[in-house]
């Protein structure tokens, strides 16, 4: 129920989108240029509207139209026929005659040895693998928008240092043209001002095209076609990894949907392995039928009902085959399942790595940002005074520019790699577990 309610409406959303693309896009094309984002926003639009989540969505109707198609297979079956016909002879002592038939037939297979029963349960397995697929493109999908919308807010907040940075230089460049006005410092101060002024506008200039950048990727990642701008972020402390929880994380990333989706597939194969076994055994149906024809009124009427055993004795290799091809894609399901397994443990491995390294880098380059506003502050000092070059001044705001810098970079690093980890997990973001949330308890106040 926790997380089937959200893959549910966002299922059902994805399937009757088609209907409506076309107007849906346009106020959508419209609306995006006029609000700002957030990533709440995004997560809800793209997992609704990504191509790749309409993909998924798809291929679970097909499955379960795939499913219904084999409980069918085996149902009764009624047919109804007509037919009328005209003869006419070139005698004249032979006039047009017209002649019908009308029948109606019933047939019903009575024992399959068990092949429908295999066959069906192998279409409810691939069902519920497209299903865990399904919820494995959306966990992607998430990530991928959640990583993007974090990388533009991370562009956005170094476009605010360059700002900063170029704010700091033309302040100190009035400073310096008023010591060069009293005769209390060389001219060449001035010039060197202006160097620093003009190479942060071209910091400036870059930044501005990194954002530029990040936001059409989010744009990409959500699904949208135009550029979007984003809201801004409320800075929020990066948690820690409890070092004893490894082995609990481990066995959530084993039970994450695109593990489960593997197993449901293995689990198809093993029964379409039994079904092509059974391809050379007996079956038993029975038929009944009605039937009306003739040329004059009241027409002939015959009925006949009966029972039928089919045995394929010898098909030369067609059943061999059928096994063989059957065992092949067995054990092609089962290696990919032993290799996802692999491969999450690594990328849990890997994921858990990036998140500590970004706490800890994070933490130093905080540190970092504290020492360089300090010597930033002394090398002013010791300028206004007298005691240093224009040299020593740029180094210093060089240096805390560049330290303001490291300290976003790692910052966003951190979340994006608490994101990584929810997609290793194979969880969705808390944003969308908030929408879960209030989704239930709009269910619970209905039941109520």
């Amino acid at each position: 129920m926790k997380r089937n309610v959200i893959l549910t409406i966002l299922l059902m959303v994805s399937l009757l989108n088609p209907v409506r693309a076309e107007p849906e896009t346009a106020v959508s094309t419209v609306k995006t240029t006029e609000k700002q984002w957030t990533l709440a926003d995004c997560l809800e639009y793209g997992i609704a509207m990504h191509p790749q989540a309409k993909i998924a969505a798809s291929t679970v109707a097909s499955n379960k139209a795939r499913l219904l198609q084999t409980r069918s297979e085996h149902d009764p079956q009624v047919s109804l026929r007509a037919s009328w016909q005209r003869s006419k002879s070139e005698l004249p002592a032979r006039p047009s005659s017209d002649n019908t038939s009308e029948s109606l037939a019933v047939s019903k297979t009575l024992y399959d040895s068990g092949q429908r029963e295999l066959s069906e349960k192998a279409a409810r397995e691939a069902l519920a693998a497209a299903q865990a697929r399904y919820e494995s493109t959306l966990t992607d999908v998430a990530a991928n928008i959640k990583n993007a919308f974090f990388k533009a807010q991370q562009a956005q907040a170094l476009l605010q240092v360059r700002l900063e940075t170029l704010a700091g230089y033309e302040r100190h460049l009035e400073k310096v043209e008023g010591f060069v006005e009293v005769g209390s410092r060389p001219p060449f101060d001035i010039t060197r001002a202006q160097v620093d002024v003009a190479n942060a506008r071209v910091d400036l200039i870059s930044a501005r095209s990194q954002l530029k950048v990040a936001l059409a990727n989010l744009s990409r990642a959500i699904g949208l076609e135009t550029t979007i701008n984003i809201a801004g972020f409320a800075h929020i402390d990066l948690p820690t990894i409890d070092p004893n929880s490894k082995k609990q994380l481990l066995q959530e990333a084993l039970q994450r949907p695109e593990i489960r989706s593997a197993e449901f597939q293995r689990n198809a194969a093993d029964y379409g392995v039994r079904e092509a076994r059974k391809s050379l055994s007996p079956s038993l149906s029975a038929s009944a039928d009605y039937r009306w024809s003739g040329n004059v009124s009241p027409q002939d009427q015959q009925w006949g009902m009966g029972v039928s055993m089919s045995w394929p004795v010898f098909d030369g290799s067609l059943t061999r085959a059928r096994i063989d091809s059957a065992k092949s894609q067995l054990d092609s399901s089962a290696a990919t399942l032993e290799n996802l397994r692999l491969s999450v443990t690594a990328e849990l491995e890997n994921s858990l790595t990036g998140v500590s390294d970004a706490v800890e880098r994070y933490e130093a380059t905080s540190y970092l940002v504290q020492q360089a506003s300090e010597s930033l502050h002394l090398a002013e000092a010791r300028y206004y005074a007298g005691l240093s070059s224009p040299i020593e001044i740029t180094d210093a705001r060089v240096e805390y520019a560049r330290a303001r810098g490291s300290q976003v970079v790692s910052y966003f690093d951190g979340l994006i790699a608490w994101s990584e980890l929810d997609r290793v997990l194979g969880r969705l973001p808390a944003e969308l577990r908030n929408i879960e949330t209030a989704a239930e308890s709009s269910d619970g106040s209905s039941e109520q």
